[in-house]
């Protein structure tokens, strides 16, 4: 007989709606929700009391680099120490994830592909930490942005290969949600400039062609206005930083379905590290954070879809997770907290592919679970500050 787990008596978050349902059952089993409601029975469940706690779905991050450590220079601890060490930082970070309460993660870019590795090891029982959707190396050109977690694809041949090599891996290493990762600009981490495209239109459609055509999807680090609209106009699917967008590309993602993943927090700290990384870091952010605040605006009022996502490990970011750095300024930035709650977990889920597993509590999905002792929609500093327990699958995390 499998293990039951109820939740009694929680303040249990709709997240669709941003509500709070007061006094609510969670039962589950095998690892999945079964029931919610008042005065279930839960027969041979064990029973945790909720009352007066508040019940959430497990917080999803679209955008982390699982192996990178948050110091002033995590590409260069990479080079330094190897993939082998990489692969235990990664290891340790998802872990470190879990237990905050970031039990789903991107991760868009790792070098060697190890991202894949530590997704299948956690996915295969071998070591403890959150869920990963891994886009192994990312996809750029010779003129790229941080070459060391990527693999260069020039030619058109070229991209083809370098997708179909990604379905082969994801698809051997048992990854059902499977993603790739283009750089279509520079950023403010390398010596490049931020501004060209680094493909041209036709080849953005290609990627997005051949991806969508074998079942997969496409993230594009995007910073510069006219890299971003050649993406928006290709149709990837999420635009990652998309720190320049006019109006009419906005309008245009909307129309088109596509997903904003803005990682807010980490420009903002860069721009804020002088002294720490190189001066060219700091402008770049600089300039990137003033671009980000007006079409973040402007994305939330035109009603395009916006997942959280952080940018975590990045340089001078800190340890992993940033989920909660994240939370804090896209309140800054103008979304109320029940926007940034769903932007955290259904919409991050549904933007994943996931929305029928993770993102909300509801029957028949996974029992990520968290249990805190606060509101999050009356202080989103809850999910740090009032975290009590973290559930994966039902399973409390120690």
């Amino acid at each position: 007989m499998s293990k039951m787990v109820m939740f009694c008596g929680g303040n249990v978050a709709d997240v669709r709606t941003g509500k709070i349902r007061e006094g609510l059952d969670v039962l589950c089993a095998d690892g999945k929700i079964k029931a919610v409601g008042k005065g279930l029975t839960g027969d041979g469940a064990e029973k945790i009391d909720c009352r007066g706690k508040f019940v959430m779905p497990g917080v999803i991050d679209a955008h982390v680099h699982i192996t990178w450590d948050g110091s002033s220079d995590p590409v260069g601890l990479d080079e330094r120490e190897g993939v082998y060490q990489a692969m235990v930082r990664g290891l340790n970070h998802a872990r470190d994830s879990l237990k905050a309460g970031v039990t789903t993660v991107r991760d868009t870019g790792s070098m060697g592909d190890v991202a894949v590795e530590v997704a299948y090891a956690i996915q295969k029982g071998y070591a403890k930490g959150c869920r990963i959707v891994p886009c192994g190396a990312s996809i750029q050109s010779i003129y790229g942005h941080v070459p060391n977690i990527g693999v260069i694809a020039d030619t058109d041949g070229e991209l083809i290969r370098e997708i179909r090599e990604k379905k082969l891996l994801l698809t051997e290493k048992e990854i059902s949600c499977q993603w790739i990762k283009i750089m279509a600009t520079g950023g403010a981490a390398g010596m490049e400039e931020v501004g060209p495209s680094m493909y041209s239109q036709e080849q953005l459609q290609l990627i997005v062609g051949e991806a969508h055509r074998l079942h997969m999807k496409v993230a594009a680090h995007a910073v510069s206005r006219e890299g971003i609209v050649e993406c928006i106009k290709a149709g990837i699917d999420t635009i990652e930083h998309g720190a320049d967008i006019p109006d009419e590309y906005l309008r245009m993602m909307k129309d088109k379905g596509l997903t904003l993943v803005p990682t807010l927090a980490i420009y903002k700290v860069l721009a804020e590290s002088y002294g720490i990384v190189p001066d060219r870091m700091v402008a770049k952010s600089k300039a990137v954070t003033e671009n980000q605040k007006s079409t973040f605006a402007r994305a939330r009022e035109m009603g395009v879809r916006i997942a959280l996502g952080t940018d975590s490990g990045s340089p001078n970011f800190g340890p992993q997770p940033a989920a909660f750095q994240e939370m804090l300024t896209m309140e800054e930035y103008g979304m109320p907290s029940a926007e940034v709650i769903r932007s955290a977990t259904l919409t991050a889920a549904e933007v994943l592919g996931l929305e029928e597993q993770i993102g909300s509590l509801d029957e028949g999905k996974t029992a990520d679970v968290l249990i805190l002792s606060e509101n999050p929609y009356e202080k989103l500093q809850a999910f740090t500050e009032a975290l009590e327990a973290v559930y994966q699958a039902g399973v409390l995390v120690d």
